[in-house]
């Protein structure tokens, strides 16, 4: 964070110098040494503004940068000011997520996956052949139902260190998501809520159920209490307020309950409503899919044709169907 206002501040004297002295002093060398400046700030600025491009719009880096230095450099000090305002501005109202690491590919596929005996009448997979604790600690940076399903496995390793580990990453990541919902529901009781309050406690609380059942961390009886828990705070949340994220959350638990009929529903909606629909294509594609409307499922994908990232379910069924 520091390191962007130490660039937007650098930028400033940039251009704002280079101008002030290009007015006082308009000569033939003064405008080169002007230019270098204006072109060194509307560097630095387009890696800014292609960074917001690609977090929010999905647009490639490479891209964005080039066609952001472009239209900055050639616009002028004016548009290079702008482009300031316009960051500060778009980062602290939108809250940019922070930038995190790539993901190391040579960790996740040096854990090998085998097959195993069954166990209990059901076949396994056991991760096997883990050459050191490193390789696994990397997952505990992520929650995903993969992420937990692998742990989930190696609760069943010889490997004492393995087995705590998996054990631990469990144990304190419900926990976490659990100790969640109880505070917000104990703020959810509270006599003198505001709508705003209320409805931003709902779709937190809806969102967090939905994370536990998604997840896996408990069977799936289990887990439909808090499937049933997320659908029940979506639709208080919707009373308040209609919102594009919460049909996108209702179309996916339609989804994971089988009834594609009201998922399609809810997945339009929310494109309606404004989502991005590089998050709702891969899943309303899906719907369409299950419901046999292959008509519409081409008609969606020519529709939006290069809005989304590649997306390998979104590929599959586009390359069998269409």
């Amino acid at each position: 964070m520091y390191t962007d206002y130490l660039k937007l501040l650098l930028v400033i004297l940039l251009e704002t110098t280079g101008f002030y002295t290009l007015m006082q002093y308009p000569t033939l060398f003064v405008f080169i040494i002007y230019l270098f400046s204006h072109f060194t700030a509307s560097l630095l600025l387009a890696t800014m503004v292609a960074w917001i491009l690609k977090t929010f719009y999905k647009y490639p880096y490479r891209h964005a940068s080039i066609l952001s230095f472009f239209i900055l450099f050639f616009l002028g000090p004016f548009a290079v000011l702008i482009g300031v305002i316009s960051v500060l501005i778009y980062t602290k109202i939108s809250k940019v997520p922070a930038r995190v690491k790539e993901v190391n590919y040579e960790i996740v596929f040096s854990v090998r996956v085998l097959s195993e005996k069954r166990r209990l009448g059901e076949g396994s997979l056991r991760f096997a052949k883990v050459e050191d604790l490193q390789r696994v600690l990397y997952f505990t940076k992520f929650y995903h139902p993969l992420t937990v399903r692998f742990f989930k496995e190696l609760l069943f390793s010889d490997n004492d260190e393995l087995r705590l580990l998996a054990n631990s990453y469990l144990k304190n990541a419900e926990k976490y998501l659990q100790e969640l919902i109880y505070e917000l529901e104990k703020v959810l009781e509270g006599q003198d809520l505001g709508k705003d309050v209320k409805f931003f406690v709902c779709r937190a609380l809806a969102f967090l159920n939905w994370d536990i059942y998604y997840l896996g961390f408990m069977e799936e009886q289990i887990a439909k209490k808090y499937l049933d828990n997320a659908k029940e705070y979506v639709l208080k949340a919707l009373e308040i307020k209609e919102d594009p994220s919460l049909y996108m959350l209702m179309g996916r638990m339609e989804l994971s309950s089988g009834d594609y009929q009201r998922a399609h529903e809810h997945f339009k909606r929310a494109l309606d409503l404004g989502m991005e629909p590089v998050k709702v294509l891969p899943y309303l594609l899906e719907a369409l899919y299950k419901l046999r409307n292959f008509k519409e499922l081409k008609q969606v994908s020519e529709k939006y044709r290069g809005t989304y990232s590649v997306n390998p379910k979104r590929m599959a069924l586009i390359s069998a169907w269409v």
